[in-house]
């Protein structure tokens, strides 16, 4: 029942999309018949092209072709071999089609637009069909939401420019209060993706093997940004923090927000948690060569990846810096941002052979920004505190280490809230040791 429930689904789906897409052609071919006819052409063949009957013939063959096409490869990919769950997978299909509508109109409008809705909502509903023939404790679940559903939210943000990035991809002009409503259900989700893919088994071996570990990889970044913009955004009205400290100096700067999460047992638990997926994916692109290949191939997400590992590992050991009161010299915190520092400026910019290198010039100036920004305190510390040596900074490296600069630039960092913090640490311990004396 389901492969002759899914089969036409398939083909109701396809049928309505290629009405869609012929009436769209037939106005644009209106538009043309019409400026031929006031220049008074008599371009028969033309003519008789753009007319309903001709053009129609052409179309419907062509259209039906290759969507038939389209049903083969995917069925010869999910129903054939050894596949598990091959019922949910024949209404994958169908989820497939709407996928590629869902792409079209993502490049013109945000996932949460009044005219996606109602595609959001059928393809929702064939997820639900999908999910009647996968038991919840198997994590292919989790695969098919992300990418019928958070894939939506994720494709915007391969190369952020700032925190603030998706405030306009999610909720145009909405007040914050609502968006900072909008992003729970996203937070909720992809943390609970990122734990399925971590912990669930998944019986479909070719899932397994690689679509576990790419999908933690892909979202591994949006609950970083999310996670920002949650703990950032301000109740009344949707401002940059240094906008809200003009206007209200009592305002929580961001990293107070942080602070607050820290303090806060469950979203602290999340973000741990959060951390030790990231481990698990790290040591699994050490182990898998195949996995690391795969993802060599694609320079963005393996950009974005690193973005989160480097920004989250350098988040959560100042907090423990700061609320813990922890020197983070030494500390498997501190020396795990090092590595991840480390392995993304290794990757792109010592690795001749290296994918980071296809990437656009502006895309890379995103990512080194968004890395340089967000590590350029821990980086000071590394260096010049914890004495660990580092060959360059993402981008300022070489002006740092300038002597005309070296100076300004140490007296900048050491007025940081965290560098001052382990400062603290350092003086209390110094005393601690002279009092033992």
């Amino acid at each position: 029942m389901a492969y002759i429930e899914s089969f036409f689904y398939y083909w109701l789906f396809v049928l309505i999309g290629g009405i869609v897409i012929y009436a769209f052609l037939f106005v644009i071919g209106g538009m043309i018949r019409g400026v031929l006819h006031l220049r008074h052409s008599t371009n028969e063949k033309l003519l008789s092209f753009l007319s309903i009957k001709k053009s129609l013939k052409i179309f419907a063959p062509l259209y039906i072709f290759s969507f038939g096409f389209f049903y083969i490869d995917k069925a010869s990919d999910y129903l054939w071999g050894d596949r598990a769950y091959k019922e949910a997978k024949a209404y994958a299909i169908a989820g497939d089609y709407l996928f590629l509508w869902k792409n079209l109109t993502f490049a013109f409008v945000y996932p949460d637009h009044p005219i996606v809705r109602p595609l959001r909502a059928v393809h929702e509903s064939i997820l639900q069909k999908m999910f009647q023939y996968i038991p919840k404790t198997d994590g292919e679940r989790e695969i098919w939401r992300y990418k019928f559903d958070l894939f939506d939210y994720a494709r915007t943000m391969y190369a952020p420019l700032s925190d603030y990035s998706i405030h306009e991809h999610i909720k145009p002009n909405n007040p914050a209060a609502s968006f900072r409503t909008e992003l729970i259900p996203i937070l909720d989700s992809i943390y609970h993706t990122m734990d399925a893919m971590n912990t669930k088994p998944i019986k479909d071996k070719e899932f397994d093997h690689y679509d576990r570990y790419f999908v933690s990889i892909s979202v591994a970044p949006y609950f970083y940004e999310y996670m920002e913009n949650y703990i950032s955004v301000d109740t009344e009205k949707y401002l940059e923090p240094w906008e809200w400290q003009k206007r209200n100096p009592n305002e929580l700067n961001t990293w107070q927000k942080w602070e607050k999460l820290y303090k806060n047992p469950q979203l602290k638990t999340k973000l741990i948690h959060y951390l030790s997926f990231l481990d698990a994916i790290h040591k699994r692109l050490g182990d898998d060569k195949e996995l690391s290949q795969r993802l060599e191939a694609q320079p963005h997400t393996k950009a974005a990846f690193y973005w989160a590992t480097v920004n989250s590992s350098d988040h959560f050991q100042f907090l423990k810096t700061k609320m813990d009161d922890i020197h983070p010299c030494g500390t498997p915190d501190f020396e795990k941002f090092v590595m991840y520092y480390k392995e993304f400026t290794d990757w792109a910019y010592r690795t001749p052979e290296s994918s980071y290198t296809s990437l656009s010039q502006r895309d890379q100036k995103n990512y080194d920004f968004m890395i340089e920004q967000r590590a350029d305190e821990s980086y000071y510390v590394a260096k010049y505190i914890c004495k660990i040596p580092f060959e360059y900074m993402v981008i300022n490296e070489k002006n740092i280490d300038e002597p005309h600069r070296k100076e300004s630039f140490s007296d900048w960092m050491e007025g940081r809230s965290g560098v001052k913090k382990i400062r603290q640490i350092e003086q209390k311990q110094t005393q601690g040791v002279n009092n033992g004396r």
